[in-house]
């Protein structure tokens, strides 16, 4: 597996556990099983979750239960399965019931995220009308869970994965109208892609061979040095990366298999085309880099140095891992 069990630390002290409400639809023994084990996980995971397996008891009144949803003090965690979809369009049952008393509240706030839809058993992928377009996490795999966990997690705990960056100068206004072409050709910021997983080709000539992937604490900063022709070197010099480990032919996550198992005990790896790197940073994330093409600027068709490389940043930190 390319990443461990997550570890999310929190200060109780600082932060007012989030308090959630669970919408479900009873589709069966299996769907409710998983249902229960999510709200069990989160509550575990510091969120207050209103769950009626919990909070409702012979003889509730569970029209009073369902009414909290609409309590803009919680949010809803609408376990979007295909049947919960179908129900709520017609209203039908508790789950017709609960769209009645959410959809004024969400209307009220159209841009807020007061419903987190979550897909599960839905091979269409459909939302119920009332959500419209809302942007939903996807549990329908079960291989990804633990990604999608930490996901979830992290949106309920108010931790923002990729942080906006903050705003720079306008260079209009910091130099001449003559000096600023030039110095957006020469920007570092040209060697940065902040998205989790991508491909990427730049002369590593340039910007002494610094290239930096992903956002937040998922940033990687990688250095590569010229090696030959179809081959370069990756360092760990950079002060965010904590261990650069060699993955010889491999070409795809998948294959990857548990990041741990690679040596980092050295400053620097040697990759050739086929080959990938697996990289540790300094927020104990993990990263691997697929190299696809390396040319010198002797051998490359138009004399430049180029590397040509894909990537993956999990969004799961690492497992504990010794630094060789």
């Amino acid at each position: 597996m390319f990443f461990g069990r997550l570890s999310l630390v929190t200060d109780a002290k600082d932060r007012r556990a989030p308090r959630v409400f669970v919408s479900y639809s009873w589709d069966g023994d299996r769907h409710q099983d998983w249902v229960l084990q999510l709200a069990t996980r989160l509550r575990g995971d510091g969120v207050d979750v209103v769950f009626d397996r919990w909070d409702t008891r012979l003889g509730s009144d569970l029209t009073l239960f369902m009414e909290q949803a609409a309590d803009t003090d919680y949010r809803v965690l609408a376990i979007v399965s295909a049947p919960y979809a179908e129900k709520a369009d017609t209203a039908e049952g508790g789950v017709g019931y609960e769209r009645h008393v959410l959809t004024p509240s969400v209307m009220r706030d159209l841009r807020g995220h007061r419903v987190v839809p979550v897909l599960r058993d839905n091979p269409e992928g459909r939302l119920p009308r009332f959500l419209g377009s809302a942007k939903y996490i996807d549990f329908r795999e079960d291989e990804k869970y633990e990604a999608k966990y930490y996901e979830l997690l992290q949106e309920l705990h108010g931790i923002q994965p990729s942080p906006k960056p903050p705003l720079g100068r306008n260079p209009f206004t910091a130099m001449s109208d003559e000096e600023v072409p030039l110095a957006l050709r020469h920007d570092p910021a040209r060697y940065i892609m902040p998205a989790l997983s991508g491909e990427v080709s730049f002369d590593y000539k340039n910007n002494s061979g610094v290239y930096q992937i992903g956002a937040g604490d998922r940033t990687f900063t990688l250095q590569f040095s010229q090696a030959g022709h179809g081959s370069i070197y990756i360092l760990n010099d950079p002060s965010d990366i904590k261990t650069v480990a060699l993955a010889p032919e491999v070409r795809s996550a998948a294959e990857v298999g548990d990041a741990s198992m690679y040596d980092g005990s050295s400053r620097v790896r040697t990759l050739k085309v086929g080959d990938a790197a697996v990289l540790r940073n300094t927020s104990n994330y993990w990263a691997a880099v697929f190299v696809d093409e390396v040319a010198t600027r002797e051998s490359s068709s138009d004399g430049n140095a180029v590397i040509r490389f894909r990537y993956e940043i999990p969004a799961v930190p690492a497992p504990t891992f010794p630094s060789g």
